[in-house]
C-alpha cells in the first residue's frame, strides 16, 4: 500500500481541531480529561500510526492502564507524573517518555498543578481518542 501526502488528512493542527473526551475501557468519560485528534494513518502493515493532543486538568489522572501499541509522551505545558513499577516519575515540559507495547502505567497531573498538563501522544497501532479499546485498565 503506497501511501501519498494528503494535507487534507496528513496536516492537522491540534489547537484548532475541536476537543475530544477520553472514554475508559467501559465507555464511560474520564472526567477532566480530553484530547485533541492529531493526524493519523494507516502503514502497509495494517497498522496505523498517530499523534493526539491530551489535556489533563488538575486532579485528574489515567488509572493504571496499558495500550496495544508502543507509544511516546512529549510534554507540552506544565508537569505530570507518571507511574511505572510502583514509582512515580516528574514530567515537565519538554520531556519525553516512551512507553513499551502492554506495559502497565498510569498519567496525572502533578499534585501541585494550578494549570492542566498538556502532552502529546505519539502511538502505534494508533487508536482513537474516543476509543474503549484506546486503553485497557489494570487491576494493581
Amino acid at each position: 500500500m503506497d501511501v501519498k501526502f494528503d494535507p487534507e488528512r496528513h496536516i492537522r493542527n491540534i489547537y484548532r481541531e475541536p476537543a475530544v473526551a477520553l472514554l475508559s475501557p467501559y465507555g464511560e468519560v474520564l472526567p477532566g480529561i480530553s484530547g485533541t485528534p492529531g493526524v493519523s494513518e494507516e502503514l502497509p502493515s495494517t497498522q496505523e500510526i498517530g499523534v493526539d493532543r491530551i489535556v489533563m486538568q488538575p486532579g485528574s489522572a489515567f488509572e493504571l492502564h496499558t495500550h496495544p501499541g508502543a507509544h511516546i509522551l512529549y510534554v507540552l505545558h506544565a508537569r505530570g507524573l507518571i507511574h511505572v513499577d510502583g514509582t512515580d516519575y516528574e514530567m515537565a515540559e519538554g520531556d519525553t517518555v516512551y512507553v513499551p507495547a502492554h506495559y502497565a502505567h498510569g498519567v496525572r497531573a502533578h499534585p501541585d498543578a494550578q494549570v492542566a498538563v498538556e502532552f502529546l501522544a505519539f502511538g502505534i497501532p494508533h487508536m482513537p481518542l474516543d476509543s474503549p479499546d484506546r486503553m485497557g485498565f489494570v487491576t494493581p
